[in-house]
């Protein structure tokens, strides 16, 4: 499929400008977060007095740090599983069937995109409080996943309604129960965009920091709350050093998706004959 050519005259121009300056006001960051976490000074200063690996010698030495990154690893992985075993699900009753409040059902799974944060943070800590349950990873975790829901939900939803059902149907057809059908049909035609919805579930529970204020207590110290008490209570000069390396595992982690993708299209092409249509 091509893709439409840019307008002509001053307002293809103005467009491209305005991606431009878009552009560039997202990376400007990045100019200097690079720099600061190979700096060798032992406060944080722009432009970096030396260079060196000593703030990543001193991150990996740090217990308090690594503990944190571990935490977050261990939320983001239980929320991020919790989302897809009630999202997926739920996206495939309110795409495959008709019933009464089905419109409701998707309205409230999607509650928490436009709900703020911190209401929701403070609706479970009062829930969680007197139940003597703050700072509990699972209660952290099922926490997280309410908010990484709506993504699995919307991902999954796209891929379902572009599904052809009646594939699953001949299967039902030919004696398969509905769980086998869902699981040997069904599911490998949407397994994209489940798994897209379970990254970004992951990569939204790694990166939430209101909720572990709130109910994270004393022993839920994950790696964003960390990075939090650094920035306001002391200038930790190993926050650039864990930001680069941040930014590095999410390029890396959607660049082998991409060329995973592009080598699953590009295989595809081979395998169609000349002169079939794609």
């Amino acid at each position: 499929m091509q893709r439409p050519p840019l307008q002509d005259g001053w307002v293809g121009t103005a467009q491209l400008v305005l991606a431009i300056g878009g552009a560039l006001f997202l990376l400007l960051p990045l100019l200097v977060i690079f720099p600061m976490a190979f700096s060798a000074a032992e406060q944080l200063t722009f432009p970096p007095p030396g260079y060196s690996f000593a703030l990543y010698r001193k991150l990996f030495a740090s217990e308090e740090w690594l503990a944190a990154i571990a935490m977050s690893l261990q939320v983001a992985t239980i929320a991020s599983i919790i989302a897809m075993l009630l999202g997926v699900p739920a996206s495939y009753a309110i795409v495959r069937y008709r019933f009464f409040g089905r419109r409701a059902l998707y309205a409230l799974l999607l509650t928490p995109l436009v709900v703020p944060v911190i209401i929701v943070a403070l609706a479970l800590f009062l829930t969680f409080a007197p139940m003597k349950l703050v700072g509990n990873l699972w209660v952290v975790a099922v926490s997280h996943a309410l908010l990484c829901i709506p993504f699995v939900v919307v991902m999954t939803i796209s891929v379902l309604r572009d599904f052809n059902m009646n594939l699953e149907r001949a299967a039902l057809s030919l004696g398969a129960s509905g769980f086998r059908a869902f699981l040997h049909v069904t599911f490998p035609g949407i397994r994209s965009g489940v798994l897209l919805g379970g990254i970004t579930a992951f990569a939204v529970s790694f990166d939430e920091v209101v909720l572990v204020i709130f109910i994270g207590g004393r022993q839920a110290n994950t790696l964003p709350r960390q990075i939090w008490g650094g920035i306001t209570t002391q200038l930790d000069p190993v926050i650039p050093a864990v930001s680069a390396l941040l930014i590095v595992a999410v390029v890396a982690i959607f660049a082998a998706i991409g060329l995973r993708h592009l080598s699953v299209a590009h295989a595809g092409r081979r395998a169609t004959p000349k002169g079939a249509p794609a």
